[in-house]
């Protein structure tokens, strides 16, 4: 985070070796942001008292992952966390909070109310279903609310997404990392007929074996 670097590819690209100076500018650049995140906190709910704080208490010390520095300005932040419910009513809040703050700047959306509404959706006019709806999100962490390793793992998912994605030759384009992927040879059908011989085996109950896992209530009974 501010770092200009607006004129470099310009500049080095037709010199001998640009090209690999250009490549490992990206990489430092990329590997200093993803492990100096600043957040800017919203918590607009209780995901904001039950995981966020629990995810800087000494327990669990959010600042093993450089991204303890909580900014209240978002002029000094590059990282917004959004806990909790967004209403209408905040939804432009929101999306001035993340136009003011710095380039480049990144999503965290944590809890099943910031992603899809929770169960305000339901006979509700004023609920938002999922902050996507207002600004681009990067990481997605669910839950109601999610545990605080659950917040580190998006981080660990951000800041893999940070080493990997934009260039100085393509600024503001990310390349989103893959955390799973079928097997080479598998496909879905593999899976679907492995699900269903599971579920078939589970379907089928011998009457005896379960007689004998309740004998002891009856054992119970008799002895009340």
């Amino acid at each position: 985070m501010g770092m200009i670097t607006d004129g470099l590819p310009g500049f080095l690209e037709p010199l001998p070796g640009g090209s690999a100076v250009l490549t490992k500018v990206d990489q430092l650049v990329n590997w200093s942001r993803s492990n100096s995140l600043w957040p800017l906190t919203f918590g607009t709910s209780c995901c904001a008292i039950e995981m966020m704080m629990a995810s800087g208490a000494a327990r669990h010390d959010i600042s093993r992952f450089g991204a303890e520095v909580v900014r209240a300005s978002p002029r000094q932040a590059d990282l917004i966390i959004i806990a909790g419910t967004i209403v209408k009513r905040m939804a432009p809040r929101l999306r001035t909070l993340y136009e003011q703050m710095a380039e480049p700047r990144y999503v965290i959306a944590t809890g099943s109310c910031t992603i899809a509404g929770g169960p305000f959706i339901y006979h509700s006019y004023t609920t938002i279903r999922g902050a996507d709806e207002i600004i681009p999100v990067d990481v997605y962490v669910p839950g109601c609310p999610p545990r605080p390793e659950a917040l580190f793992y998006g981080l660990l998912t951000l800041q893999k997404m940070i080493r990997e994605g934009e260039s100085l030759r393509h600024p503001g384009e990310r390349r989103r990392p893959v955390l799973s992927a079928l097997p080479e040879g598998m496909t879905i059908e593999d899976i679907q007929a492995e699900m269903r011989d599971l579920l078939v085996a589970d379907a089928n109950v011998k009457m005896s074996e379960e007689l004998a896992e309740g004998a002891h209530w009856a054992q119970e009974l008799k002895d009340f």
